[in-house]
């Protein structure tokens, strides 16, 4: 049993590679791509063990810094891409992302109601002015299935 050890022991590219394996396999568990940057992260530091002779500390400090740098970098391009879930509007309100979206009147707002264009449909909407057919609005705000759109100047 203490040879086995001592085969771990003497070989940390081997423990590093095996542990980047298992955190690629946790990965496909969906763990939202943390699980695959550590595992990268483990998997080159195995290799930089397998040239270079590191103490054990060094290599899980090494370790602790790409899967870090490789976390941050992700998040990074998650927020470049736009795909950041923090910064979308409140949980089941998909609506609320409606608001600065520029669009026309379909049906002439009258008396503070009628209807505007959105993709392939259209929403009623109210204003505070009379605005005719044609006219551009901006939605400023959402009540339910309401919108509220100023006209564009």
């Amino acid at each position: 049993m203490n040879d086995f050890f001592m085969v771990f022991y003497n070989s940390p590219h081997w423990v590093f590679i095996a542990l980047g394996g298992i955190l690629l396999i946790i990965e496909l568990l969906g763990t939202g791509g943390y699980g695959l940057w550590s595992g990268i992260a483990a998997i080159i530091v195995g290799l930089i063990a397998w040239i270079l002779p590191l103490s054990w500390p060094l290599l899980w400090i090494l370790f602790a810094i790409l899967t870090l740098v490789s976390a941050y970098l992700w998040w990074v391009w998650l927020k470049k891409q736009g795909k950041d879930k923090s910064s979308k509007g409140k949980i089941n309100q998909p609506q609320q992302d409606l608001i600065g979206i520029k669009t026309i009147v379909t049906d002439a707002i009258v008396n503070g109601s009628g209807r505007v264009k959105i993709k392939d449909g259209t929403w009623s909407a109210r204003c505070d002015k009379d605005l005719k057919v044609g006219q551009s609005v901006i939605i400023i705000a959402v009540d339910g299935i309401m919108l509220s759109v100023e006209p564009i100047v």
